[in-house]
């Protein structure tokens, strides 16, 4: 009788998901609300596959864009983050009670972000192997390049820290952070070109192009480009 019940239990336990807890469901972070041209999406552990629009983001998962492309993540708070051509980035999120982190890993490129101011206990972060920008509630721009970091504030403040000399400083509005993997990191006053460029990045449509074959009185032609966006 006692060999039969050890067979058994053996057997529950070599039985395929038998015994085995389920693994708990991960977070829902936000959704894509916006898809332009060549974007892909991986859920963790899966492979890539074309994005979707409206398709909901959980913690872990990548979203990667193409040349001339963008996607728009709008988190669960409304915070939005447009992630520019040829950049890619992880979404991460932690729950504490009611409180709801939030963690955006650029692994390269360009993203503009319009954070929403957060509660008390709730952290909304950008992360590349070269700094952390801890984020309260403002709009800019963050580039990541093996280069460093550029991060180029519109609005609010934020606490910028550079990973590799542990040194932090707040970047204010108007004002631009740079991180370097060597250490450098300072803050100064943005450039026009900087300004111009956050500002782009918070455009809602990657940039469009109309051209045009125009002739002058004697007939010549003559190329017309107009670029815009939505």
């Amino acid at each position: 009788m006692t060999r039969r019940i050890s067979t058994f239990v053996a057997l529950l336990l070599l039985a395929p998901g038998m015994m085995t807890p389920a693994e708990p469901a991960a977070i829902t972070i936000g959704l894509l609300s916006k898809i332009i041209a060549d974007v892909t999406r991986m859920e963790a552990g899966k492979n890539w596959l074309p994005a979707k629009k409206g398709e909901t983001l959980a913690s872990g998962d990548r979203v990667k864009t193409g040349a001339k492309s963008m996607a728009i993540i709008k988190f669960m708070d409304n915070s939005l983050v447009r992630v520019r051509e040829l950049s890619e980035v992880v979404v991460t999120g932690t729950m504490n009670g009611s409180d709801f982190s939030k963690s955006v890993d650029v692994r390269m490129g360009v993203i503009g972000f319009t954070v929403q101011k957060q509660h008390q206990g709730e952290e909304f972060r950008f992360t590349s192997p070269t700094s952390v920008a801890s984020i309260r509630g403002t709009g800019g721009a963050f580039n990541s390049t093996t280069a460093g970091d550029t991060l180029i504030i519109l609005e609010g403040t934020v606490h910028f820290t550079n990973r590799q000399s542990n040194r932090s400083l707040d970047v204010a509005a108007g004002f631009t952070g740079i991180s370097q993997p060597n250490g450098t990191f300072f803050s100064r006053q943005s450039t026009p070109a900087e300004r111009q460029e956050a500002q782009n990045a918070l455009l809602g449509d990657a940039q469009k192009t109309l051209e045009f074959e125009l002739h002058d009185r004697d007939g010549n032609p003559k190329n017309l480009h107009i670029e815009y966006h939505d």
